[in-house]
């Protein structure tokens, strides 16, 4: 029997702890570049608010500032739309690319 707190909750669906923040980012989709806000973070995505023309699946880099000034760019894909922005799966989890 699994521990209580090895457990999820039912609908939770990241494997990945999320940290709210509030940092700065680039998004690039299609060639074009979209200014937003990181409202959370993990090591497997991140969620930026942000306005534009998304579609699930679209190719992403998204730019941004680590907290000790380096500049981070990560690639992934959108899974998930929403009216205040997209949820981003990076394609390498954990690695900066």
């Amino acid at each position: 029997m699994a521990s209580s707190s090895s457990l999820k909750p039912f609908d939770e669906k990241r494997k990945d702890i999320r940290h709210r923040c509030q940092k700065l980012a680039d998004v690039f989709v299609k060639g074009h570049r979209f200014s937003g806000c990181i409202k959370n973070e993990s090591k497997g995505g991140l969620f930026v608010e942000t306005r534009g023309s998304f579609l699930m699946g679209d190719d992403v880099l998204v730019v941004y500032e680590s907290p000790i000034g380096i500049d981070l760019r990560r690639s992934g894909k959108i899974v998930k739309i929403d009216r205040s922005g997209i949820g981003i799966k990076f394609n390498w989890p954990g690695y900066n690319q």
